[in-house]
């Protein structure tokens, strides 16, 4: 016990004594030394156990803290900080020690406070943890100090180490990160009471937050006025300056930065846009405690102290974050409370758009925008919990704006942006949402579409929202939801008229595309609603949109459909399953669309009753309807028969084309035909095309004729008794009849077929056949439409009288109606010069001798067989087909006899003859028709040519089997005639005569494709090959196609050893480049086009004119050059026709087991000539390469070396061609392969490709240019990527740069070269990194700065020194260029550069920035250079501010350009630069304005003076501000400027800057001391501009009605008196009206002085006396106003003196009218009276 009484005392004993020495401190110097060495350990006492030593020292701190109140007696601050940081456990001590830390921090030097901030710094967020209160002081004192404390520059070295020199641990810099962001987020809340204080909270922050950082409640802790109090804007602008710094890692900067980038004011927003910038790329997104730490800022916290939502602008950019991370999708919950809380919430329905409107509508687009990306990247098992409510608020939010029809002042693009939302989230959970029983949903969106009246782009959004759920309905389950989605589509399909939003009637738009996509992905091909969608879609195409017409098309192709909904990696054409025909037909034609219920398809419904009515409701859809219907039951009948028909694209057409020439397919079709169950379906097709055949005797039939007659032709007869045929035969006649030349001759075929058959009625028939012969009498008579209803009458007898002896045979009398017919043919062929009637005649012979009614005994009685055969033979020679045709049909007739030594020529021979003479007809497609023509008489009716010709199956055909052989004509025998035929066409492909062996060709492959399968043609296969061999190498395409074709054929019915031969021989020719032209050359062989060899007076083109040259000359070896040249180019032709239909089939053959298979070295070569210039030769290659290689990319794989090393070979050969070709082959070959591939030969295609770029041949350079774009993509891609395989893309950019930037490069002489080079540039500079561009930016920049005069069209420049002829001026062409400067990419390029620098790239970018302001030309370069200082010092403000005094000095420089906008251009950015600039520099900057101000000669430098003004003033107004007192002067006296522009630049300036025209008071000495010294100038100007702003004075500070005080009026009055002399000049009466307020408000002066009170006297006195006229009423006036104000002059006789004076002269000049007018005496005659 004693021994603590004696700690106690002693403790007592030190403070008493230390008491006693602080009371006997006389001065506060000794004071403050005591304290220096006592305070310290004088608080720790405070930590004494015992009660009465805490009191004693709490007794001598009250004693203190009287004597410390004078603030030049420093405290041991230091120490005591350190005795804080180290008695952590002892809260009095602390709470002491931070008193006197508080107190005296602010009276130490900045120096010494500095030396505190990193022991502040240390150890923080330990103190948080012990005491929030002590924290809360310890962070205010951090704040206080670190305004002292100056940055290093950004990105530098002592930046990058400012972490360590404040040794800054990760806790105290993660405390410093978190409370700075809490500062940001800071606003002051102003409260009335204690107790709403003591729970104060803000935005952002909890109570306790706000607690701290207002100094536990303190008010005067963000008061800047008080003495510790800081300024919040201030601060917060510190603090996201030091987050910007190296004393924060990304990860620590980035919410920080985030609250920055949200707040109002731009200082802070903008460095915190920047800092978020940087830190994203380092911020992981996906960390779900971040994610969760944004939803706690975005909605707040539950609990009442707990943290507000943050505001609106931090709630966008914190959905901004969002968007980019896929993390948060897994928080569907708190997604779902964002859309409820901002889509549904009152407060935020602003329509207007006022600040508070603009900001909902961006709140709202984010939500959007998020909720977006939410359904786009969400998981299902994620989002299908609240996708449901979603869609409801959505929807809900749509219907709230007003649907369909929106109300007004909605914002749309948050409507669109609704829908196209609610399409994703019911993507994502169909099952809740869109497959429930009533499509509720689905049906809604399809409203929307049809009706919804928002616009284009709202429509567009419901078109994608319908887009993203149509997965949704390709497979649905339950038979009720399809039943009801069939039915939805089945209504808004009918909906094909878009009506204006403006017409009275009810908007709607259309919906059938939709609904047809829906039908053609959900429903399979074999539904019929389906496809019955297809066809309504297709039925109006000539009014329908295309897109419309397309997708009904791809319906109904299953070729398409299949495409269009295949799946990558399946088989979808094995799984198509077409439509079952008879559902189809009863769907369509008895249903009518309708419901499909109780489908019962029964055979006695009356065919012709639905037939019309579907006429009635849907006759627009028939041709669709009958052409997709028989496309269906031919590919039924096939199907059955188990004949394959691919299906391919082009699938109609090729069916179509099979069921004509196949005889199989047509008996199979017959056979399906036959069956009791599809004669219904097919009755109605007939019964329907029918019908529109008779009904309208007009129009064309299209395709419905020529299918109309294709199933009359295959269907039983039974079926045309089903469908009424045969008893409406004669409603055929009209359109027998007609006009149109189409519908005749399929009414005129269905005639002949129907009124055949032998249940017809005899007396009908009769009178029809009476009533065409009638017609038939006619013809000599006939014109106009007559005439076409005698060559229809003439068609129809033709068809009928062939087929009535096909189903039993005529015998003709002489007064048989065909001898009748037949007369009149000869009558006609000889007499009339028709060529419709000829054309009738033709075809009505061409049946009649096809079907064996004639023969030469029968023609013989009205005119010779060979002069029928020579008229026809005239017409056949121009090229008219049905001539051709009949010809080839007349040779049917003709007995085969041998050739005699008889002087008279026989019919065979004659007409055989005349077929062969028809090789001189030139056009190409005629031939087919004449080798057509030759089948038909060298085989008769075993020419598969004739196949479709049997459109009657004979009574007695068998029935079984169903493709058993068919029963023909028959005729004249044919033993010899193919052979005779074969050998002459043979021999004629070997003929040099051109036409004859285009056409010998031709018909050689017409009589392989007709006659293949007779067995006679075996044995002419070898010859057959050799000459379409030969052929080959023709010069003529078609000869080449034709025996490309041909050679096929052969290879197709040739045996094993015949292909092999064939392929050798073809590869042979192919792959050696030896002449292949011996044996083939005479004189007159063309080895040369005309004109490829001009030799002045003609051109070379064959053997004959060689050798004449030759001779001419007296050069022998000419011939061999000459051959030379014709052999390769033969060799180039002949690989031309490679690859040509048949020789496919041969190489693809041979690649498996022939010849090509042993052969891989032509797969380089093969390669490279699928490249080649010539287009020919590229496509036949292209055909063999896809022939020879199945799988390309294994091939190619497995090749790639060899090709690779033969292309970079062949890349520098002499030849163009393959110089072309292999950079064409090398560009494709690296596209879309691995780097691993071809990185080893990458440098070796760069220079080859560089070496090429300079070709002398243009199109090598063009695909040269080409190889390097792909190159570069390949390049830029890399860079994008980050490519880890491409190691050496840094080297590959420094050899690609400079290349782009050398004369081979930008600087080329070719236009095409630049434009790529800066294309290539572009790409480069957007893809790359900052590590890889940043060595190459400062270069980059100075060249890109350049280009932008360079690449502007050189017409600007003529139109701007011609503005005046094209009606412009050169301001308004200087403005577009202006515009086109800021849009333009190479600005986007410059800004990207920017964007990536780092400190050392600004450094060595400077210079290259100041070279390209010295060096730029054109106005787009120049005003580029102002515009990239604007965006340094905007965007790049921390590493640009060294450079800034450079720059702001380099602009003085460059204000003085000749074109103002490039002057006024400078003049701006000198605005932005003047932010960072030194005040020594700004200062100077000002000198300057003032000496282009006042010393310069013209406008020009004083409008530059104002414009550098004006922009400091609006882009740099803290620190006009700050130089006020030196501005505002200047800017208050050019104000007066004379020149409109110039004193509309300074007065806006003024009035930017002054708070009212009171504010000249504050800097009047300085004004009226500039404008006397500017009024001595030489230059009027300035003197009255001067003048006024004196006089200007005068009237601000005398606006209310005060008096001048006596202090204002002795700065005011010598300067006044200074203006008021010298002449009189215009204006000047504004400074006497001054002169007059100063007199009438300033007798605080000239009462006191007598001088002053005199000189004015003398002054108004010598004024009134002017004998200026304008002036004087002015100068009167003034006089009179002031001997008013003048109680105490005396000299009413002086004024008597000036007005006599002044009344004399008006009265004198009364008279004197027009000078009086002339010198406005009328004004000074008033003013005097």
């Amino acid at each position: 016990m004693a021994s603590e009484q004696s700690s106690e005392a002693r403790e007592l004993s030190l403070v008493g004594k230390l008491e006693l020495r602080i009371g006997l401190a006389s001065s506060d110097q000794k004071l403050e030394d005591l304290l220096k060495l006592f305070l310290a350990p004088l608080l720790l006492k405070l930590g004494s156990e015992s009660v009465t030593v805490r009191n004693k020292v709490i007794s001598i701190c009250q004693h203190i803290n009287t004597r410390i109140k004078p603030q030049h007696i420093k405290l041991p601050v230091a120490a005591l900080l350190k005795q804080f940081k180290e008695n952590a456990d002892t809260p009095l001590i602390r709470h002491f020690d931070i008193l006197y830390i508080q107190q005296g921090i602010s009276r130490l030097p900045i120096a010494d406070r500095l030396e505190l901030l990193p022991i502040l710094i240390h150890g923080i967020a330990a103190d948080y943890d012990k005491s929030a209160q002590h924290a809360s002081q310890l962070f205010h004192l951090i704040l206080r100090l670190l305004t002292h404390f100056k940055l290093p520059l950004r990105g530098s070295e002592d930046d990058d180490e400012l972490r360590s020199k404040l040794d800054l641990g990760d806790g105290d810099a993660a405390f410093l990160s978190h409370w700075f962001g809490k500062l940001l987020l800071f606003s002051i809340v102003r409260t009335s009471t204690p107790e709403t204080a003591a729970s104060a909270k803000c935005p952002g922050l909890s109570v306790e937050e706000y607690k701290l950082l207002t100094l536990q409640g303190k008010p005067d802790a963000w008061d800047p006025s008080a003495s510790a109090g800081l300024n919040l804007v201030e601060t917060k602008a510190l603090a996201i300056r030091l987050l910007a710094s190296g004393m924060f890692t990304d990860d620590e900067k980035f919410l920080p930065a985030l609250f920055a980038s949200a707040d109002t004011n731009s200082r802070i927003s903008e460095v915190g846009d920047d800092i978020l910038k940087r830190a994203l790329l380092a911020k992981d997104l996906e960390d779900t405690k971040l994610i969760e730490t944004l939803f706690e800022l975005y909605f707040g916290s539950t609990t009442p102290d707990g943290a507000l939502p943050v505001r609106i602008p931090l709630r966008i950019k914190i959905m901004g974050v969002l968007t980019k991370s896929v993390a948060c999708t897994t928080y569907p919950k708190e997604i779902a409370r964002m859309v409820e809380e901002g889509l549904l919430s009152p407060e935020l329905n602003v329509t207007s758009r006022t600040t508070a409107g603009r900001e909902a509508s961006k709140f709202r687009s984010a939500i959007f925008t998020l909720v977006n990306f939410v359904a786009r990247r969400g998981s299902v098992g994620n989002l299908s919990p609240v996708a449901e409510g979603l869609v409801g608020n959505l929807r809900g939010f749509i219907q709230d704006q007003g649907w369909p029809t929106p109300d007004s002042d909605q914002d749309l693009e948050l409507r669109g942006y609704g829908y196209e939302t609610i399409g994703l989230l019911a993507k994502a959970a169909p099952e809740k949402i869109l497959l429930e029983p009533t499509l509720s949903l689905f049906e809604w969106l399809y409203r929307s579409l049809q009706e919804d009246t928002s616009g284009k782009e709202v429509a567009v959004s419901i078109d994608e929202a319908l887009s993203s759920i149509l997965g949704a309905f390709t497979k649905i389950s339950d038979t009720s939801i399809q039943y009801k989605f069939r039915q939805v589509l089945l209504k808004y399909s009918a909906s094909s008229v878009t009506s204006s939003p403006d017409s009275n009637e009810k908007f709607t738009r259309s919906t059938r595309y939709v609904a047809t996509r829906f039908a053609n992905r959900c429903l399979p091909f074999d539904d019929v609603l389906a496809r019955w969608i297809d066809i309504l879609a297709l039925s109006d195409r000539n009014n329908e949109r295309h897109e419309v017409v397309e997708e009904g098309r791809k319906g109904l192709d299953p070729y398409w459909f299949g495409m269009s909904n295949s799946i990558l990696g399946s088989d979808s054409e094995q799984q198509l399953s077409f439509p079952d025909f008879d559902k189809l037909v009863n769907f369509i034609f008895v249903q009518q669309g309708g419901d499909e219920d109780g489908m019962d398809i029964d055979g006695e419904d009356d065919v012709v009753r639905e037939s019309q009515a579907f006429h009635q409701r849907y006759a627009g859809t028939l041709p669709t309807v009958i052409a997709f219907c028989s496309q269906v039951a031919i590919h039924a009948a096939l199907s059955d028969k188990e004949i394959h028909s691919e299906v391919t694209d082009d699938w109609g057409r090729k069916l179509e084309t099979l069921i004509s020439t196949d005889l199989r397919a047509r008996q199979a079709f017959r056979a399906y035909a036959s069956d009791d169950r599809h004669c219904h379906s097919l009755a109605i097709l007939l019964r329907a095309s029918f019908d529109r055949l008779t009904q309208d005797a007009l129009s064309d039939v299209g395709e419905i004729g020529n299918a109309f007659v294709r199933l009359l032709s295959l269907c039983p007869e039974k079926i045309w008794s089903q469908a009424n045929l045969l008893e409406d035969f004669r409603s055929l006649e009209p359109s027998v009849l007609s006009n149109n030349v189409d519908r005749r001759m399929v009414a005129a075929h269905a005639y002949g077929l129907i009124a055949t058959h032998v249940e017809c009625d005899e007396e009908l028939v009769m009178k029809s056949q009476t009533q065409f012969f009638e017609k038939l009498k006619t013809w000599r008579t006939a014109v106009g439409g007559e005439i076409n209803q005698v060559s229809g009458a003439i068609a129809a007898l033709g068809y009928f009288f062939s087929r009535i002896h096909w189903r039993s045979a005529l015998t003709l009398a002489d007064d048989h109606p065909v001898s009748q017919l037949l007369d009149t043919l000869v009558d006609i062929l000889k007499d009339s010069r028709d060529a419709t009637l000829k054309g009738s005649v033709f075809v009505c012979l061409d049946h009649l001798s096809l079907f064996y009614v004639i023969n030469p005994s029968n023609i013989a009685r009205y005119s010779k067989y060979q002069d029928v055969v020579q008229q026809v033979f005239d017409a056949a020679k121009t090229g008219t087909t049905s001539a051709i045709l009949a010809l080839g049909h007349l040779s049917m007739i003709t007995e085969e006899v041998e050739e005699a030594d008889t002087k008279e020529q026989s019919d065979y021979s004659y007409v055989a003859e005349k077929l062969y003479e028809l090789h001189e007809v030139r056009q190409s497609e005629v031939q087919f028709s004449v080798g057509e023509a030759l089948s038909c008489f060298a085989s008769g009716w075993d020419s598969k040519a004739l196949t479709a010709e049997l459109d009657i199956v004979h009574p007695d055909q068998p029935r079984n089997p169903w493709n058993g052989p068919l029963k023909t004509p028959i005729g004249p025998k044919r033993d010899t005639t193919l052979a005779t035929v074969l050998e002459k066409t043979l021999r004629g492909c070997r003929q040099t005569k051109p036409s004859l062996k285009k056409a010998s060709v031709i018909w050689l492959l017409c009589l392989l494709q007709y006659c293949g399968h007779k067995p006679q043609m075996q044995t002419y296969l070898p010859q057959c090959q050799t000459a379409f061999k030969l052929c080959l190498s023709d010069r003529d395409e078609v000869v080449q196609e034709a025996a490309s074709r041909g050679l096929g054929i052969v290879y197709e019915k040739g045996d094993r050893q015949l292909k092999d031969d064939l392929v050798r021989d073809l590869v042979g020719s192919f792959s050696s480049d030896k002449p292949k032209m011996s044996g083939t050359v005479s004189e007159d062989t063309q080895l040369f086009e005309p004109g490829a060899l001009p030799t002045g007076d003609g051109s070379i083109t064959t053997y004959k004119d060689i050798l004449s040259l030759a001779s001419e000359v007296g050069d022998s070896s000419l011939v061999y050059r000459f051959m030379s040249l014709a052999s390769n180019n033969s060799i180039w032709s002949s690989r031309a026709a490679f690859g040509r239909f048949g020789l496919s089939n041969i190489f693809s053959d041979s690649s498996v087991d022939g010849y090509l298979s042993e052969n891989p070295k032509l797969y380089p070569k093969l390669y490279r000539y699928r490249f080649d210039p010539n287009t020919n030769v590229q496509r036949s290659m292209t055909v063999i390469w896809n022939s020879l290689v199945k799988d390309s990319s294994a091939t190619i794989d497995k090749n790639f070396d060899a090709i690779m090393d033969d292309l970079l070979t062949s890349i520098l050969t002499k030849e163009w061609r393959v110089r072309q070709a292999s950079c064409a082959a090398i560009a494709d070959l690296v596209q879309g392969r691995t780097m691993d591939k071809y990185e080893k030969y990458l440098s070796q295609i760069w220079d080859k490709c560089f070496k090429v770029l300079d070709d002398i041949k243009e199109s090598v350079r063009v695909a040269a240019a080409s190889l390097a774009r792909i190159l570069t993509g390949i390049l830029t891609r890399s860079l994008e990527a980050g490519d880890s395989a491409l190691k050496n893309a840094s080297a590959m950019l420094s050899r690609v740069l400079p290349f782009l930037l050398s004369n081979s490069g930008l600087e080329s002489s070719a236009e095409e070269v630049r434009i790529f080079a800066v294309q290539t540039l572009l790409k480069i500079v957007k893809k790359s990194n900052a590590k890889t561009l940043n060595p190459h930016s400062p270069e980059l920049v100075e060249r890109l700065l350049g280009l932008l005069s360079s690449l502007e069209p050189e017409a600007v420049n003529y139109i701007h020194l011609n503005a005046s002829k094209y009606n412009l001026t050169e301001q308004k062409i200087d403005d577009m260029r202006l515009q086109n400067v800021r849009a333009s990419p190479l600005t986007e390029s410059i800004d990207r550069c920017l964007d990536l620098a780092d400190a050392n790239t600004m450094k060595e970018l400077v210079p290259h920035i100041e070279a390209a302001m010295k060096n730029a030309v054109g106005l787009p370069s120049k005003v580029g250079c102002s515009r990239i200082l604007v965006t340094l010092s905007t965007r790049h403000n921390f590493l640009f501010q060294p450079y800034a005094d450079g720059f702001l000095k380099l602009i003085q420089k460059y204000v003085h350009d000749r074109n103002e906008t490039v002057s006024s251009s400078y003049a701006a950015s000198s605005g932005y630069v003047a932010r960072l600039a030194t005040d020594k520099q700004l200062l100077s900057t000002i000198v300057f304005c003032h000496k282009l101000y006042f010393d310069s000669e013209d406008d020009k430098s004083r409008l530059a003076a104002g414009d550098i003004v004006l922009s400091i003033s609006k882009n740099a107004a803290d620190r006009f501000t700050s130089l006020s007192s030196d501005l505002l002067p200047f800017i208050f006296l050019a104000k007066h400027d004379t020149h409109k522009t110039v004193k509309r630049l300074f007065a806006d300036t003024w009035s930017d800057n002054v708070a009212g025209s009171r504010t000249v008071l504050l800097y009047l000495s300085e004004i009226i001391t500039l404008a006397e010294q500017h009024l001595e100038s030489q230059k009027w100007v300035l003197k009255h501009s001067a003048a006024k702003a004196i006089a200007d004075c005068i009237i601000s500070i005398t606006s209310g009605t005060e008096k001048i005080d006596i202090a204002n009026a002795k700065i005011i009055w010598p300067a006044l008196d200074k203006a008021m002399g010298g002449k009189t000049w215009e204006g000047k009466e504004i400074v006497l009206e001054a002169f007059v307020r100063f007199v009438e408000r300033g007798s605080s002066l000239w009462a006191e002085d007598s001088k002053v009170a005199k000189q004015i006297e003398k002054v108004v006195i010598r004024e009134a006396k002017r004998t200026n006229k304008p002036y004087r009423p002015f100068a009167l006036e003034a006089l009179g106003k002031i001997t008013k104000s003048r109680a105490d002059l005396e000299i009413s006789g002086t004024v008597e003196d000036i007005v006599k004076s002044v009344l004399d002269e008006v009265i004198v000049n009364e008279d004197d009218g027009e000078k009086m007018d002339v010198d406005g005496g009328e004004v000074l005659k008033d003013v005097v009276l």
